[in-house]
């Protein structure tokens, strides 16, 4: 087995990648700029990326890609958001150009993994990671192990209709998680307070009012930016109160830049409103809600570790 395994994040402009130890460490990086409009480009600079951190290490290890949007279990990216590439077989066509074990999964799903193994959840075998940025993101760790799905789909936490008939979301339908407690939604939360001309509110002093004009208000001390992230971390309880009742984890974990700023005031209501919408609320101990801890280098460790585990897999190694 090899003793490192590449972990590679494929962002909007950049791709970060490590060599990544088996407890989760990270070795040696590297990161360039993300050929974003042109799967051509996109795949020769992974190629070269690939190639010479396994120079750097001296062995062909086995490679893991993280990559936001729908990335099936063959490690075909039939859609990503934030990159120009639509039905691209990552894996196969990588795997092609420079031989070797590789592996591509959904972004936020290998982030789960990263923390699970090496982060906040440490030792818990079964929690929920959803990742608030522009969008939102999940992923889920059962029993220990990452569950992508059948299709390699699982784990659109985003997508968990908390208002049937609600707002409109970017996936196309409506009530969706992401058109309330993203980024994005944030901005959107806020500007419909803003229609009132009686509201008072520093946020009118910004042409344009989003997630980070908002959180910034609020550390400020405006009431009514706090009053918006309430109520975002209350659509944020709706949505794990449901993903709870489903799966029973240990634990529940928020990622990514919004949640991070907005913690002082999205993390309590969504506890709240979470153990309000509990079955059984009287009878049980909900699970804790607490921040991710690895930030950006989570989707970099869970990519590596879970080349790692499935070159493992595919070796017939005892487990």
């Amino acid at each position: 087995m090899a003793r490192h395994g590449i972990g590679i994040d494929i962002g909007g402009t950049q791709l970060r990648a490590a060599l990544v130890t088996a407890a989760g460490g990270i070795v040696e990086r590297d990161r360039r700029p993300t050929p974003a409009d042109d799967p051509t480009t996109l795949l020769d600079s992974l190629a070269h990326l690939i190639e010479a951190l396994r120079v750097q290490a001296g062995e062909q290890l086995p490679v893991g890609i993280g990559m936001a949007g729908l990335v099936t279990a063959a490690g075909e990216v039939r859609y990503g958001p934030n990159i120009g590439v639509r039905d691209l077989p990552l894996a196969a066509t990588l795997t092609e150009r420079v031989g070797g074990h590789i592996v591509v999964a959904n972004d936020a799903s290998v982030a789960a993994l990263g923390e699970q193994r090496a982060g906040a959840g440490a030792g818990v075998p079964d929690l929920v990671l959803v990742t608030l940025g522009t969008g939102v993101g999940g992923g889920l760790v059962v029993g220990g192990r990452l569950v992508t799905g059948v299709s390699g789909f699982a784990g659109e936490v985003g997508h968990v209709v908390v208002s049937e008939h609600g707002r409109p979301c970017p996936c196309g339908n409506r009530g969706c998680l992401e058109a309330y407690a993203s980024g994005t939604a944030i901005g959107a939360l806020a500007r419909d307070r803003l229609v009132d001309p009686n509201v008072v509110t520093a946020l009118r002093d910004h042409d344009h009012v989003g997630g980070k004009q908002v959180t910034a208000a609020a550390h400020a001390g405006d009431r009514i930016a706090r009053e918006v992230l309430e109520e975002a971390g209350s659509w944020l309880g709706v949505a794990i109160a449901s993903l709870v009742n489903v799966l029973d984890p240990n634990l529940i974990l928020l990622g990514g830049g919004a949640a991070a700023a907005a913690e002082p005031w999205m993390l309590d209501a969504a506890r709240r409103t979470m153990a309000a919408h509990l079955v059984g609320s009287a009878w049980r101990q909900p699970p804790g809600v607490e921040l991710a801890v690895l930030g950006d280098d989570a989707g970099v460790v869970g990519a590596g570790l879970l080349a790692l585990e499935r070159d493992h897999t595919a070796s017939g190694a005892p487990r």
